[in-house]
């Protein structure tokens, strides 16, 4: 197998979860007081309630104001809620909850030493689901990666998330690798059979510390806090991002 590019998820993978139940209570408080001063007239436990599982809800359909998924997560949310939100109002409201959520996600300190090596002889991808395209785009440069990556891919954008398969043609596109010549390095379940029905290599890495878990994914009113059942779990596995050598040492087998 000759490995020619090495594709990334972005959280849990790239960056790290910190303390979620504080990320999600942030959130939460945010929404509620941005949605207050556009006129909800609710208590901060009932809007709870109609928030509980935002982000695991159908997607709403894609209408002529060119929204993102987020906001029209928002604005089918506010109409339930006798709320009319338009793009105006939902473009700020999605940047800062999602600015709330990520206050308590950081950057693995080996990310940047490890997308430098890489880079020196390989094609360096990113395929991320989210929501909110701009927040990714934004955290990219905050952090200073941006500029690593050969291919950016997220499922807002390009209309298929993960594990559909499909998600990762655009990168394979983008950079003129074969599957055969790529491997994605993810924290989720989805990450893996995404990558696996593509004929992806895929990497699991099971971190040690702040693993991801269903806190990590979605706002829920009780959460059990155990970890995702991770079904893939393979020789295909490393624990810290920097394990360098034992990812290219795994993709010449």
């Amino acid at each position: 197998m000759s490995i020619q590019g090495i594709f990334f998820d972005m959280y849990g993978t790239l960056l790290v979860y910190g303390n979620m139940t504080a990320a999600w209570s942030d959130w939460l408080s945010t929404f509620y007081d941005l949605l207050k001063r556009q006129g909800l007239n609710l208590s901060k436990d009932s809007f709870a309630l109609e928030c509980d599982g935002f982000f695991s809800n159908v997607e709403p359909a894609r209408d002529e104001n060119d929204l993102t998924v987020l906001e029209r997560r928002i604005k089918s949310l506010g109409r339930r809620l006798n709320l009319e939100l338009d793009k105006d109002q939902l473009r700020p409201i999605a940047d800062r909850i999602a600015s709330a959520w990520q206050t308590h996600i950081s950057i693995d300190p080996e990310t940047i030493p490890v997308l430098s090596a890489l880079k020196q002889n390989k094609k360096i991808g990113l395929v991320s689901n989210f929501d909110h395209p701009q927040h990714v785009r934004n955290m990219l440069i905050q952090y200073g990666i941006e500029a690593f990556f050969d291919t950016i891919v997220i499922s807002s954008e390009v209309g298929v998330k993960k594990p559909d398969p499909a998600i990762f043609s655009f990168a394979l596109a983008q950079t003129g690798l074969l599957q055969n010549e790529v491997i994605y390095v993810g924290d989720t379940d989805e990450d893996v059979a995404g990558a696996t029905a593509a004929g992806i290599l895929p990497i699991f890495i099971a971190r040690p510390v702040n693993s991801t878990d269903s806190a990590a994914l979605d706002y829920q009113i009780a959460n059990s806090g155990t970890k995702s059942p991770n079904h893939f779990l393979s020789k295909n596995e490393v624990t810290v991002i920097k394990s360098l050598q034992e990812i290219l040492i795994i993709t010449n087998h």
